[in-house]
């Protein structure tokens, strides 16, 4: 009898004591599919993450083109494209007493050689600078041309060395012979011929026969 009771109160004690021991929580299941619903990342609330520590690398746009606007054409006067050059010549003017020639020693300024005739002359036809020369040419004549070939020099005077010359035959020698001296001073002028508008003269004044080219042994 006494065992009986005694394995009944074991029976009842370890009935008490697992009665007292709580038993874990049923998980909830609904807990648990929204936490792990919370933990997906849908497409329409994803958002893409930039790491600030790397450097952002822009293109910067091309810079727009400048108009260049082409240099202006660079002008030259005259006066710089052929460099002149100084020459020595010999003009013969006649002596104030209207007798005789006399050789004046100038310096000239051209531009090419084939120039040097027109500026020689271009001297006897101004007054000279000397006290003892005088001119012998009318004030208002012109050359219109001095042209160069195979040894004879074509001077071509305006109209007016006919109208306007109003000297004797002294005269119009010494104004032939002056030209004939002066351009013969160049080793390669032989001869000159004397034209008036461009046509060929018989006379100047009706004392000297021009019809040919005076020669520098005429003189």
């Amino acid at each position: 009898m006494n065992r009986k009771i005694l394995i009944l109160a074991i029976v009842t004690f370890s009935l008490a004591v697992c009665g007292c021991q709580e038993l874990p929580p049923t998980p909830n299941t609904q807990n648990y599919e929204q936490k792990a619903e919370s933990n997906l990342v849908h497409p329409e609330n994803k958002t893409s993450k930039i790491d600030n520590t790397l450097p952002i690398t822009t293109t910067p746009p091309p810079e727009p083109k400048k108009n260049i606007e082409p240099e202006p054409p660079k002008v030259v006067s005259p006066a710089t494209q052929t460099e002149k050059q100084k020459i020595k010549v010999t003009a013969y003017f006649p002596d104030d007493a209207g007798i005789n020639l006399v050789a004046v020693k100038r310096t000239i300024e051209i531009k090419d050689d084939a120039e040097k005739y027109l500026a020689v002359l271009n001297l006897l036809i101004n007054s000279p600078t000397e006290k003892d020369l005088t001119a012998i040419f009318p004030k208002n004549t012109k050359i219109n041309s001095v042209n160069f070939k195979d040894g004879t020099a074509f001077v071509d005077f305006d109209k007016n060395i006919t109208k306007s010359f109003a000297g004797g035959s002294t005269g119009e020698e010494l104004l032939v012979n002056s030209v004939v001296k002066t351009l013969t001073e160049f080793p390669e002028v032989q001869q000159v011929r004397f034209l008036v508008d461009g046509k060929e003269i018989e006379t100047l004044s009706g004392h000297m026969d021009l019809s040919e080219p005076i020669k520098k042994s005429d003189v």
